[in-house]
């Protein structure tokens, strides 16, 4: 049944044949679905160390668009054998009808978490997991987007506006205290210098490979296809912007970190109010941990950083709404403890394959 089940899961996922709805079909399915989630919220029996029914639902309300919730709706019930449009209806009042829904939504959620949070969040964070180590491809389709990033961001963390310290120490060799930043004002009189990093907006790993047949190669398929659910039509954007100043923000190595975390995300702010590419940046962490957040910036490349892409604005929404579900579901924090549970107990070489990548890593049933 578990192989069943996960097949079940994989062909809900990947379907891209399915019929859009029409806004019948979606006020029903839309209705059902709440009706189930709400139920499945109800019930006291399911332990997890995440909410599984906030983790379902805050996946759907965080889909970027209605096309892309119709996708997930479709997902969800194709995954759970349920029809869409209220025909077929389970009896949820059939004690044994209802017990075999809520294991599969149960297990819709960990599927979701197995085969997509947890890969993504410890692909962004830069885990040194066996399942996230490069395809020798990669190396050639991906490139380092730090300078590029740097002269387009005017050599400023885009939060702290400190100064790189490594371009501080090299200008000061060529023009001593007579320095400039790139806007012609004193470099040296009230400037921070730390040092600056590219933070990967989607993790590198994401780089398309082609026809490669490895169980690496199939895992991140399988993510940038639930990523095509979040967002329809993300997956070309992805595979282009990939190693591209697109797909990067300058940081301090701190908040570089918390962004790799999703404790801090980019909300873009309405077009009609304000310039274009504004962004409100605020964090999950404590207020002590973020002096200079909540803050609003807009990137703006001048001088020689006028011909450098700024960072992909469907990319930097994407990965606010994923913040979202990981912080709001408890799913980043569960995530984390199966990470950290994966470091202090190594998989063993020879170890059997589970159904899928990450089984191995649950905490509980």
């Amino acid at each position: 049944e578990s192989l069943q089940q996960h097949r079940r899961f994989l062909a809900a996922v990947l379907n891209t044949s399915r019929e859009p709805l029409d806004a019948q079909e979606n006020a029903l399915g839309k209705a059902k679905f709440y009706r189930i989630i709400d139920l499945y919220s109800k019930r006291k029996r399911d332990r997890s160390k995440y909410k599984r029914h906030l983790l379902i639902q805050y996946s759907y309300e965080y889909a970027l668009s209605e096309e892309s919730r119709a996708h997930f709706l479709q997902t969800f019930f194709q995954a759970l054998e349920l029809s869409i449009d209220g025909q077929a209806r389970v009896n949820l009042s059939d004690k044994k009808q209802a017990s075999e829904l809520w294991l599969k939504i149960s297990a819709f959620a960990d599927f979701l978490v197995d085969n997509f949070y947890l890969p993504l969040k410890a692909a962004a964070r830069r885990a040194p997991l066996p399942s996230l180590t490069s395809q020798p491809a990669v190396p050639d389709l991906i490139t380092d987007p730090r300078e590029d990033c740097l002269i387009r961001d005017r050599h400023r963390c885009i939060i702290t506006h400190a100064f790189d310290f490594d371009e501080a120490v090299t200008r000061h060799k060529e023009q001593t205290n007579e320095a400039k930043d790139d806007e012609g004002r004193p470099l040296f009189g009230g400037n921070r210098f730390l040092h600056l990093e590219a933070a990967p907006i989607l993790p590198h790993s994401l780089a398309e490979i082609g026809s490669d047949p490895s169980e690496e190669s199939r895992a991140k398929k399988l993510t940038l296809a639930i990523l095509n659910i979040f967002d329809h039509g993300i997956q070309d954007l992805i595979n282009e912007c990939v190693g591209t100043p697109r797909n990067a923000v300058t940081l301090t190595k701190n908040y570089h970190h918390m962004f790799a975390e999703f404790e801090i995300y980019f909300a873009q702010h309405d077009g009609l109010t304000h310039s274009p590419h504004t962004y409100r940046i605020e964090a999950f962490v404590p207020l002590a941990m973020r002096r200079e957040l909540p803050i609003t910036r807009t990137l703006r490349p001048e001088g020689d950083g006028e011909s450098i892409a700024l960072p992909e604005p469907r990319l930097l929404a994407l990965r606010c709404a994923l913040a979202h579900v990981l912080y709001y579901s408890s799913v980043g924090t569960y995530i984390d403890e199966l990470l950290e549970k994966r470091k202090e107990k190594p998989t063993e070489e020879n170890e059997p394959a589970e159904l899928d990548l990450f089984a191995q890593l649950r905490l509980d049933g």
